[in-house]
């Protein structure tokens, strides 16, 4: 019996652009700088391509289109409940059990406006991310349907993240949300599994650890690659030892 090869999942430029909402030739210029041959917004991209340029520059509400989205088999074990997570022994239903047991213990402390309560990781990405403002503008106190659903997307992603290296209970992910503007959470994960807590990543350090109001936080400057996780780390070493005490 023949079988027919598994289909290759590609994207196009303009696809992939109008996803990010970026024009297409700022995306062809990121592509290039990563040694990808494109030669205009009708070339095709690699699933390998789409998933690397969504980790790093995914938008806050990507587009309900299905034919935007890339099978979940490409994504690897990570997404698989079967394969074991950390710890040991733990897998992915149990740990994400876990996470939520995590938030559940701090329900008494956030409530929505309207009263209707929510884990604070949530309120958080709603307030500070979602609504932007003071007070919410529905009739009866509440958000709008679309910004809890808006809400309820990045709340995924942190929760995610709080799997892969996000370490602290909902009090410092709320930090990173806050340092972060809600977005990329992988990047809080990567700074956080490597023991940098969200106010040393929002330190402003310059040579030797030394702080310089001039420059951009580490954060930024990581998000940004135009430093190395190894170089945060070690920046944040240098001025814990030039604060140490004793």
């Amino acid at each position: 019996m023949r079988l027919d090869p598994p289909p290759k999942h590609t994207m196009r430029v303009h696809e992939l652009a109008k996803e990010l909402g970026w024009p297409p030739a700022r995306l062809i210029d990121e592509l290039r700088e990563r040694g990808e041959w494109v030669k205009s917004a009708m070339s095709t991209i690699e699933a390998p391509v789409v998933r690397a340029i969504r980790r790093d520059f995914a938008a806050a509400d990507p587009p309900d289109d299905p034919e935007h989205f890339l099978d979940a088999a490409l994504y690897g074990n990570s997404v698989d409940p079967a394969i074991p997570s950390e710890p040991p022994g733990e897998t992915f239903a149990e740990a994400l059990a876990r996470a939520r047991a995590e938030s559940s213990r701090h329900q008494k402390s956030t409530m929505s406006k309207g009263g209707r309560w929510r884990p604070p990781v949530l309120q958080a990405l709603l307030d500070e991310v979602i609504a932007q403002r003071p007070e919410h503008l529905h009739p009866n106190g509440e958000c709008f349907g679309w910004e809890s659903k808006k809400a309820d997307k990045l709340n995924l992603q942190w929760t995610a993240a709080r799997l892969d290296g996000l370490a602290g209970e909902d009090p410092t992910v709320v930090e990173w949300i806050r340092l972060s503007g809600g977005q990329r959470p992988h990047l809080a994960a990567e700074l956080s599994s490597a023991g940098i807590a969200p106010d040393e990543a929002a330190l402003r350090l310059g040579y030797a650890g030394r702080i310089e109001p001039r420059m951009d936080t580490l954060y930024v400057r990581f998000r940004d690659r135009r430093i190395t996780r190894s170089e945060v780390i070690a920046a944040v070493r240098q001025w814990r030892g030039n604060n140490a005490t004793g």
